[in-house]
């Protein structure tokens, strides 16, 4: 709900939500919100729960990139340059995305900027033929299959 709440732009209703649950909220449900904060380039809310996120112990990376993201979305290029700092400084390293395709009957998993899997190159054209497609039509006929 938070998320669906985030993504309408709701985003007061979703922090109304999240003081309301009758168990805390955890770490994905303030995630979730933030990221719902750096989409709609709502700073004053994006540092309210850092605050909070920060002081519940979850300084970690993703956090630390969503509101990075924020400040730059908004161009407060010295705040995000401030926390990209202090992530080197607690040595928080970036995690890079993944995605699984499923080609030929079998699910091969790629990370971003790794092309050492001999189905690399393949995977991606057939995910830019999909995207590409989508672009100009609500249904594709590929055989593969993302997730």
């Amino acid at each position: 709900m938070i998320d669906i709440l985030g993504r309408a732009g709701q985003l007061e209703e979703a922090l109304n939500l999240i003081r309301s649950m009758p168990i805390e909220a955890n770490d994905v449900v303030w995630r979730s919100l933030l990221s719902a904060c750096r989409n709609h380039r709502n700073v004053g809310m994006g540092r309210k729960l850092m605050k909070g996120l920060t002081q519940g112990g979850a300084w970690d990376s993703s956090t630390c990139v969503l509101l990075s993201n924020l400040y730059a979305g908004v161009g407060m290029w010295g705040d995000a340059r401030k926390v990209r700092t202090m992530m080197r400084e607690k040595e928080l390293k970036k995690v890079p995305g993944c995605s699984w395709i499923e080609l030929d009957g079998i699910v091969h998993e790629f990370v971003v900027g790794d092309y050492l899997c001999p189905r690399a190159k393949e995977a991606s054209s057939s995910s830019e033929m999909f995207c590409t497609s989508n672009l100009h039509s609500s249904t594709t006929s590929l055989e593969y299959t993302c997730s």
